[in-house]
């Protein structure tokens, strides 16, 4: 007779359900995700990584360091080869092993196991919204490895695994520099220890693993770009208030409720735990805490930081509470009800699964202007193929119209942060200035949300003609 104890049932339950189950209802809907197929594709077909920027008309030519360049060709490959469900899929797996590595990470610092269920469950939700078919899928799940591995082997010889590790990070996403700071603050502090109790061996390791790792960084395409690259972000170089998710978090709605709930839990068991911490495992966590208040975009690296944090003092507390003489008690289950709860996962991913591996069955209808833009490939392209388009629309339009159209803009804020301007947002608004604006730009044809307020106005321009028109997309051509 088969017997699961309760709690590992919930442990495989939350994983395969939060992990698994919720990304394949999102389906695919990251505006980003687009332009890094049509990249992979065109780095899968020349064999060489682009240098410059091939897709935006108003950037054609201008350096791109595409330090993405890795993810972009795995990502390629797995729709090339599975369609969109394959990269349903992927993202899904790829969840399910972040979840399951927050788990294992978690469990270093608590050996009671349900509460660890419900730490990975809180800090896994606080950056769920970033569970995206993206590059920086990789760089969450190298962060969770990093820590484990710093956690582990930190005097031993197998923390030269950091080397190859930050050798394919740096390949697949730029956040390998947050990986590389995090690994020199401990690795500080840590040698600084073993200095002090005699034992220079181990700290030359430690310097040694952290000069090799930066020159793992160097060997692939664009070496000094791809070093360099992070350091625009942080420094404010390339500025981003057009894209959302640089913008700091807004505390009060509903999907930022789990890091609400994460910050006010973990500064409770702080409180009462009070278990002491290392230097550099409290500069991490408040660097990251400023990081997550500041952008949205690193609210999943706070919970991935937070998640130890929080283990080792809610096991304090649970300590303390022992110490006096409570206990809690192990909860058991009969096996059948366990079984179920394990076989509702497969039964409801078999229910949510699209039936039909197309566009149209996995992608959120009306997200993105698809019969626009197929009006527009079965038409002789205009002029020399310029498109003044909407900026969240960027990436799809370079999947779906690259090479006979080029865009004015999409998601590489690298590239456009000389266009990310109010100009853009008064445009569509339609400023007093909106005619300057286009005359600047000088586009052969518009692709514009319906809903836009500078529509109405295009269509009493005798400069433009409406050729095509949905419920979804407007497309405006120079007039003859």
């Amino acid at each position: 007779m088969m017997k699961l104890k309760l709690r590992h049932a919930l442990a495989v339950w939350i994983i395969g359900g939060l992990g698994f189950l919720l990304p394949i209802l999102q389906h695919v809907s990251d505006p980003d995700t687009w332009w890094h197929l049509k990249t992979g594709q065109l780095i899968w077909t020349s064999r060489s990584v682009p240098t410059t920027d091939p897709f935006s008309f108003t950037t054609i030519g201008e350096r791109w360091i595409n330090h993405e360049w890795l993810s972009q060709v795995f990502f390629y490959q797995v729709f090339a080869h599975f369609g969109f469900i394959g990269l349903i899929v992927m993202k899904a797996v790829l969840v399910t092993t972040l979840m399951c590595g927050i788990y294992i990470l978690v469990r270093r610092y608590t050996k009671h196991e349900f509460a660890a269920i419900g730490i990975m469950t809180l800090c896994a939700l606080a950056g769920a919204r970033f569970w995206n078919p993206r590059p920086q899928l990789f760089s969450y799940l190298f962060v969770i490895g990093l820590l484990i591995l710093l956690g582990k082997s930190i005097r031993s010889k197998a923390l030269w695994l950091a080397v190859p590790m930050f050798w394919l990070w740096s390949n697949l996403h730029g956040g390998w520099a947050f990986g590389f700071l995090v690994m020199g603050m401990v690795l500080l502090e840590s040698a600084v220890v073993a200095i002090r109790e005699g034992k220079r061996s181990d700290a030359l390791r430690m310097a040694g693993v952290l000069v090799c790792s930066l020159l793992a960084v160097l060997a692939g395409p664009s070496p000094i770009g791809r070093l360099l690259y992070p350091i625009g972000y942080f420094s404010g170089r390339i500025p981003t208030g057009l894209v959302l998710e640089f913008r700091s978090p807004n505390f009060l709605r509903p999907g930022m409720w789990p890091y609400d709930l994460l910050v006010l839990v973990l500064l409770t068991a702080m409180i009462l735990g009070r278990k002491r911490m290392p230097i550099s495992q409290w500069a991490i966590l408040l660097l990251t805490l400023f990081l997550s208040v500041r952008s949205i975009r690193h609210v999943p690296l706070f919970g991935i930081v937070a998640a130890p944090v929080l283990a080792m003092q809610i096991n304090a507390v649970l300590e303390h509470y022992a110490e006096r003489g409570r206990s809690f008690r192990e909860l058991q289950g009969w096996w059948p009800v366990n079984l179920l709860l394990l076989l509702v996962i497969p039964a409801l991913i078999v229910l949510k699964m699209p039936r039909v591996n197309t566009e149209e069955y996995c992608v959120r209808y009306g997200m993105y202007p698809a019969a626009a833009c197929q009006f527009l490939l079965d038409e002789p392209i205009r002029g020399e193929g310029r498109l003044l388009n909407d900026y969240g629309w960027g990436g799809f339009l370079i999947y779906k119209l690259y090479p006979k159209y080029k865009v004015s803009i999409d998601g590489r804020a690298d590239l456009h942060y000389g266009h990310m301007t109010a100009a853009i947002r008064d445009f569509e608004a339609m400023s007093p200035e909106w005619e300057a604006f286009v005359d600047s730009v000088n586009p052969d044809v518009i692709l514009l949300p319906i809903n836009k307020p500078v529509v109405n106005a295009l269509r009493e321009d005798p400069d433009w003609l409406l050729v095509y028109e949905d419920d979804v997309a407007v497309v405006f051509a120079r007039s003859e």
